[in-house]
Order: structure tokens, then C-alpha cells, then sequence
């Protein structure tokens, strides 16, 4: 979702049950948040990609409801991490956000609890 023509996201969190975004790195959050950054980091195409998917992510009420919405997309990296696989060539990896990660009974992150993430990454798929 665009805001003002420069922000890529927004986060409703507080209002409307959205997943709230939080960021890894200055550098994660500027590429994120600024589509000029985003389009010299990756291009134009993985940028409006980038921008589709960030608003997807937004506005779910947990990541867990991200499995039904792009169920051919998503990575496993690990029981902690997941990745979104855009077709432009990159990866956005996440992981949970909030202070107190909720977990399964088996330690893993128990995604359908999970209304905070953090974006860790943006990765070439190629590499």
C-alpha cells in the first residue's frame, strides 16, 4: 500500500487487527518503506513485487493466514523462519516480531499467534 507515493506498506496493527511489520535493519526498513530505495536495491519489477507483498502481509490478521493466501510462495527455513518467495528473483525472509515469541508445544514458533513480524531479509533467490 502506497502512502503519500513513497511508502511501500502500512501497518494497521493497533486498529484493525493487522500483521504489524517491524524491520531488522535501518537498511531492511528504508528498502521497505521507500520505493526510490527499493527500486535501486532490486529493480523495478521485484520492487513493485516487494510492495504487493508487504500489503499482503499487512493486512492479515495473523502470518499463519499467509499459508492460504500464498500457500505455492512460501519458504520454510526453519521452525523460527519463513521466507516469501517473489517471483522477480528474491526472497523476503521473516521471522516473528514480538518480544515473547509464542511457541508450539514442540519450541517451534507458533505461527497462528504470530500478529508481529520482523522482515530480516531480502535475498536473491539465485545465490
Amino acid at each position: 500500500m502506497l502512502l503519500g507515493g513513497s511508502r511501500l506498506w502500512r501497518s494497521r496493527a493497533s486498529d484493525g487487527g493487522e500483521v504489524e511489520l517491524t524491520f531488522a535493519s535501518t537498511e531492511m526498513r528504508g528498502i521497505c518503506e521507500s520505493r526510490r530505495r527499493a527500486i535501486s536495491a532490486v529493480g523495478v519489477h521485484a520492487a513493485r513485487e516487494l510492495e504487493q507483498k508487504l500489503a499482503d502481509l499487512a493486512a492479515l490478521p495473523t502470518v499463519a493466514d499467509l499459508a492460504e493466501l500464498l500457500s505455492d510462495s512460501i519458504i520454510e527455513r526453519s521452525p523460527a523462519e519463513k521466507a516469501i518467495r517473489l517471483k522477480a528473483g528474491y526472497h523476503l525472509v521473516f521471522c516473528a516480531g514480538h518480544v515473547k515469541v509464542p511457541l508450539t508445544s514442540f519450541g517451534a514458533t507458533d505461527w497462528a499467534k504470530v500478529s508481529r513480524i520482523r522482515i530480516i531479509a531480502l535475498e536473491s533467490a539465485r545465490d
